[in-house]
């Protein structure tokens, strides 16, 4: 961990190599050498929220087109921020044909824990095929042993090419499920139990039971952020040092 402290118009470096303080040194730095240890440190923190850093906990967003995957990216990303207009982090909107066409990611600190979204395009839509790097990236993610998808799909939509979602995407990225949660969005739409739905559909109940029998409820109209710690809440049951393994540097200069 680095630390810039000023302290009489010096400023102190402050170099931490351990989890405790007993490695802790300090070196007097004039002003006009701090800029120089302020770009290092901003590309050792660039280098730590990077694709395959170790710090972060990936979110990998899952699906086809037109389920929500980047509009369930936006409400993981603007929960807690209290913004009258929540920001589109990801670009979502209507669209007959697929909007996300390479994986994007955005590192925030989210509820004390950094975390890495990953929005995913749609690797199985025919007219538009994925090219093969955009895989690899997203195997890329998945390697992390800090990571969990989000199979996306939308309530009251399910339909007959996606019976078979799971299968294929463990075919292209290997076994998934330990590690899938299944995220149903538009669930302000649903006018039954999501139990009874997933029920009606014995698709849709094996893709569940595969999976754990995990899977979460997202009102993407809602701007309640109650919906996100749940989902949270979720992640430290299958990953109890979910909170507890943050591992990144602090770098203030005051």
């Amino acid at each position: 961990m680095i630390v810039l402290r000023p302290s009489r118009g010096w400023i102190y470096f402050l170099s931490i190599h351990s989890r405790s303080l007993k490695g802790v040194s300090e070196t007097p730095l004039k002003p006009a050498d701090c800029q120089h240890i302020i770009k290092k440190a901003a590309k050792m923190s660039s280098a730590m929220h990077s694709g395959g850093g170790h710090n972060a906990f990936n979110i990998i967003l899952l699906g086809n087109s037109g389920t929500g995957k980047s509009a369930s990216g936006n409400t993981l990303l603007n929960a807690g921020t209290h913004q009258s207009r929540p920001a589109q982090h990801f670009f979502s909107y209507p669209s007959s044909t697929p909007v996300t066409t390479k994986c994007e990611e955005i590192t925030v600190k989210m509820f004390e824990r950094l975390v890495r979204v990953v929005d995913t395009p749609d690797f199985f839509y025919e007219d538009q095929p994925v090219d093969e790097e955009e895989i690899k990236a997203c195997k890329q993610y998945c390697k992390s042993r800090q990571h969990v998808i989000l199979l996306v799909i939308q309530l009251g939509r399910f339909t007959d090419g996606e019976a078979g979602i799971l299968e294929k995407l463990e075919n292209k990225f290997g076994r998934i499920s330990d590690r899938t949660i299944i995220l149903f969005t538009h669930g302000e739409n649903l006018h039954c139990d999501v139990k009874q739905f997933i029920g009606e559909r014995i698709h849709l109940k094996h893709i569940v039971e595969a999976c754990g029998g995990r899977y979460h409820v997202f009102k993407n109209t809602s701007k309640n952020s109650r919906q996100v710690k749940e989902l949270i809440e979720t992640f430290e049951y299958m990953f109890p040092g979910f909170r507890t393994k943050e591992s990144f540097p602090l770098f203030c200069c005051g």
